[in-house]
């Protein structure tokens, strides 16, 4: 048998199963076709990074899709309260299902995290600080053995601070909260590209090593990057409708117009990307003009040829 990514012949037992949509946004259509070392590949260049891009990662939480952990990875796991002072962080607290139980500020003192609870007053954390120091359990003041020199560095600690909270420095969190939430679409057009090409491979068969269109695609996924040619040398096409009518729905079509086979994959109901995979459709005696591959099992799956 020989895998559709590095074209080596390989034993059976050399082959795993290859979650065509990425199992950690709920991929069920599975091949079997990709070789081990390859699946791993893809894994880390390609799929790992669609996931941990910033747009998934915030579609995924909204939708409480959970990865193959049965976590909902939060979409903002730190928050930096003000981007010009990173000294300043408000951490959110989720649980597995993605939802925000609590909150609390960390700040950065001399060199020292210390967390703070905005419910406090001044004077209640200004007394928890002297506790704190007289049972010497402030980390940046335990090397200094001068009890005069320790004691007036405890001192700049305690007015540090509080220049901070008189400042009112630590709600700054009722201010709009910035936090960086990009993806630079190559994620999306690679995994997109990987999806095209598996599942073209499994509808054209082991024909399609002889394209010339399928050794393009391939290269790019054993590269796991694109360049900067890569619309023409593949002659993509992508467009998204807004993220906020996003939901768990992704499918791939492929059709024939006018001897060119053209694939269609559409992720979140959001994301569509086209490929040109052949231009000779007539080389492979297709017995239907359109297939539709969705993403569910294959017992189950509900494809139309038409």
């Amino acid at each position: 048998m020989k895998c559709i990514i590095c074209k080596n012949p390989k034993d059976e037992k050399d082959f795993n199963e290859e979650h065509v949509f990425p199992d950690s946004i709920g991929g069920e259509y599975k091949i079997h076709n990709v070789c081990k070392d390859c699946n791993s590949h893809l894994g880390k260049t390609i799929d790992s990074k669609f996931i941990k891009s910033g747009v998934i990662r915030a579609i995924n939480h909204d939708l409480k899709i959970e990865n193959k952990k049965g976590k909902v990875v939060p979409a903002f796991p730190n928050i930096v309260v003000d981007p010009n002072d990173n000294s300043i962080r408000l951490k959110p607290m989720w649980d597995n299902k993605g939802n925000l139980k609590d909150t609390e500020f960390e700040t950065t003192i001399k060199g020292n995290t210390v967390k703070y609870d905005e419910t406090k007053s001044l004077n209640t954390i200004l007394s928890e600080l002297d506790i704190l120091y007289k049972k010497d359990k402030i980390p940046v003041l335990k090397g200094i053995e001068d009890k005069e020199e320790k004691y007036n560095k405890f001192l700049e600690i305690k007015e540090d601070f509080k220049q901070k909270y008189e400042k009112n420095e630590f709600t700054s969190s009722k201010e709009p909260i910035e936090q960086r939430l990009e993806t630079f679409g190559e994620e999306i057009i690679l995994e997109s590209l990987k999806i095209s090409y598996e599942l073209t491979h499994e509808i054209l068969g082991e024909e399609y090593f002889n394209d010339p269109l399928c050794e393009i695609f391939r290269d790019y996924l054993l590269k796991g990057k694109l360049d900067d040619d890569f619309e023409s040398k593949i002659i993509f096409k992508g467009f998204y409708e807004p993220i906020n009518n996003a939901f768990n729905f992704h499918h791939f079509i492929l059709f024939n117009i006018n001897n060119t086979l053209v694939s269609g994959v559409t992720l979140y109901n959001t994301f569509v990307s086209i490929f040109i995979v052949s231009k000779d459709a007539k080389r492979y005696n297709l017995k239907e003009d359109k297939y539709i591959i969705f993403n569910e099992p294959q017992d189950n799956n509900n494809s139309e040829m038409v």
